[in-house]
């Protein structure tokens, strides 16, 4: 009987420690997006850190304009990196935060592949090459323009 606790232990710890690896190989960038990037560029500085990788990528993207009578289009996908900067694999688009109409994912679909492409290869550092080669990263481009927010007055508290 204990051996077979034993077992059952040993498998939940194997569960556990195979599912944090793979999410450790996993890394979220979230990049708002408050206007148009009408000059989107290569980084020309090294790449160090996931802060500086954020706005290369912020800077490589040009958004499409925004559909005035619909939500804006938040894209979601994923890429992942050699030690060199190149990149590793095919990036793919994983969702898109609202249903888009087929002119709609076509304009994303361009507009990420451009910005991928812009931003390759990554002039990564030697030490932040080292750490992101063969991370999947899921880059989230949350658009922030025509973004309707709530009109709510701060909160006053009387004492």
């Amino acid at each position: 009987m204990r051996a077979r606790h034993a077992a059952c232990a040993f498998a939940a710890l194997a569960c556990l420690f195979a599912t944090d690896a793979a999410r450790a190989q996993r890394t979220t960038l979230q990049i708002l997006i408050r206007g148009t990037n009408a000059n989107p560029a290569r980084p020309t500085s090294p790449v160090n850190n996931l802060q500086e990788l954020s706005a290369a990528f912020a800077a490589c993207w040009s958004p499409p304009p925004p559909d005035r009578d619909r939500a804006p289009v938040d894209v979601i996908f994923q890429v992942s990196f050699k030690r060199s900067g190149e990149l590793f694999g095919k990036p793919r688009i994983v969702e898109f935060v609202r249903p888009v109409t087929p002119e709609e994912r076509g304009r994303y679909y361009a507009a990420v592949a451009e910005a991928i492409d812009r931003c390759s290869p990554m002039p990564f550092t030697e030490a932040m090459g080292g750490a992101v080669a063969g991370r999947v990263f899921r880059v989230n481009f949350i658009d922030m323009r025509n973004r309707k927010q709530a009109e709510v007055p701060w909160p006053i508290t009387k004492s």
